[in-house]
């Protein structure tokens, strides 16, 4: 699970940001998992003291179950991340994926992938276009 979570956060960093993955889903769920870790902690705290103020300590433990779901909501985009980094990529992708690693390879990049996996991950094509974006003229890519 932490293994996960760790491949999630490292695929996050890895991402490009740019106009030619703006139609892949990873380019929603990055941003809302950028802001709710930095605006769920203060949200969970604020629901903590309002519910506490309106409700008491009778209701001691649903407002700590209310505030540590908050507070765990980012982890769930990092968890779909993580299993996303090594989702292994659609035939259009994987042939758009190809013709990259085909472009940097003759541009005399050394773009290999990992033997052990059955073809190009998520997160080999992240790897991929930031070399790209990088090296490669902008009508290449």
């Amino acid at each position: 699970m932490w293994k996960i979570l760790a491949r999630g956060r490292s695929y996050l960093r890895l991402w490009p940001k740019h106009a030619v993955v703006g139609n892949l889903p990873e380019s929603r769920v990055i941003p809302m998992v950028k802001l709710g870790i930095r605006w769920l902690p203060v949200a969970a705290l604020a629901n903590a003291g309002v519910q506490w103020q309106y409700l008491g300590v009778e209701f001691l433990p649903q407002i700590l179950a209310t505030s540590l779901f908050i507070l765990v909501l980012p982890l769930q985009g990092y968890y779909w991340l993580g299993k996303r980094a090594y989702t292994v990529l659609p035939p259009p992708l994987a042939s758009w994926f190809n013709e990259l690693k085909t472009k940097l390879n003759q541009s005399g990049e050394d773009i290999r992938l990992p033997g052990h996996r059955p073809g190009p991950c998520y997160v080999d094509l992240a790897r991929v276009l930031n070399k790209a974006l990088a090296v490669l003229p902008p009508h290449d890519y």
